[in-house]
C-alpha cells in the first residue's frame, strides 16, 4: 500500500513539473534574421543577403541591432525599468549613444497601430519553428504578409514597430522603408538562452548625446 501511494505521488509530481507543449512566452534569448533588399529596379529580384537583424531580449531589456553589408548599422537599446532608450550610431569616425524618448518610438509605431489580421492558408517551418501565415491590413490601405511562430508569444508591444501590439513573433515579413526600399526579413535562429546584462549597456567608447545634438552633427 505504501509503495503504491509513493508511486502515485511521484507520478503526480512528474505531471505537474513537466512542461506543457504548446505556446510559450519568449522572455530571454536571441532572434536572428537574414535581411534582403529589393527589388532594386523594375522587375528585379532581391539581393541574396544584404545584412542581419538581431533581437536580444531579457526581462525588461531589449536590444535591436541592424547591420547591413553596406556598412550601415543601427543599434537600439531599451531599458523599460528606467525608461532609457539609446540609439548607437557612428558619425564622423566616432560612436554616439543618442538619447531617445519613449514618444520617439511611439511616433514611429503610430501609423501602423490598429491594423487588422486575416489568417491566410499556408504554413511554413522557419528557423525550426512551425509558422502560420497572416495578412496584415493597415488603416491607410496598405498591407503586409507575414509568417509568425505559432508556439511563441511576447508581452513586448514594441518588439516590432511595424506590428505594434502583435502578441506572436513574426519570423518572416517585409516592408518598404522610408527610402522606398523593400526589406525582407527571414529568421535564421530563434534561441532561448541566458543573456548577460552587459549586452544592454552603452559601450564606454560611445559618447552620450541628445537627438538634437546628433542631428546637428549630420547637417
Amino acid at each position: 500500500m505504501c509503495v503504491k501511494y509513493f508511486l502515485l505521488v511521484l507520478l503526480s509530481l512528474l505531471v505537474v513539473n513537466h512542461p506543457v507543449a504548446g505556446q510559450q512566452l519568449f522572455e530571454e534569448g536571441v532572434i536572428v534574421y537574414s535581411v534582403r533588399v529589393g527589388p532594386l529596379e523594375a522587375g528585379g529580384g532581391y539581393l541574396e543577403h544584404a545584412g542581419t537583424y538581431t533581437l536580444t531580449l531579457k526581462d525588461s531589456y531589449l536590444r535591436k541591432e541592424l547591420r547591413m553589408n553596406s556598412g550601415y548599422q543601427n543599434v537600439i537599446i531599451i531599458n523599460k525599468n528606467t525608461g532609457s532608450i539609446y540609439s548607437l550610431r557612428p558619425a564622423n569616425g566616432q560612436c554616439f549613444a543618442i538619447q531617445l524618448r519613449k514618444s520617439d518610438l511611439e511616433d514611429k509605431m503610430k501609423p501602423y497601430m490598429g491594423f487588422s489580421e486575416q489568417p491566410v492558408p499556408g504554413k511554413m517551418t522557419i528557423a525550426g519553428q512551425p509558422c502560420r501565415k497572416l495578412l496584415i491590413q493597415y488603416k491607410d490601405g496598405s498591407s503586409s504578409i507575414l509568417y509568425y511562430a505559432a508556439n511563441w508569444k511576447t508581452n513586448d508591444s514594441s518588439l516590432f514597430e511595424r506590428f505594434p501590439g502583435f502578441s506572436y513573433i513574426p519570423l518572416s515579413f517585409e516592408y518598404r522603408n522610408e527610402e522606398g526600399i523593400t526589406m525582407h526579413f527571414a529568421a535564421e535562429k530563434l534561441e532561448v538562452k541566458p543573456i548577460e546584462n552587459s549586452v544592454f549597456r552603452v559601450p564606454p567608447e560611445c559618447k552620450i548625446i541628445t537627438n538634437a545634438e546628433y542631428k546637428s552633427l549630420r547637417n
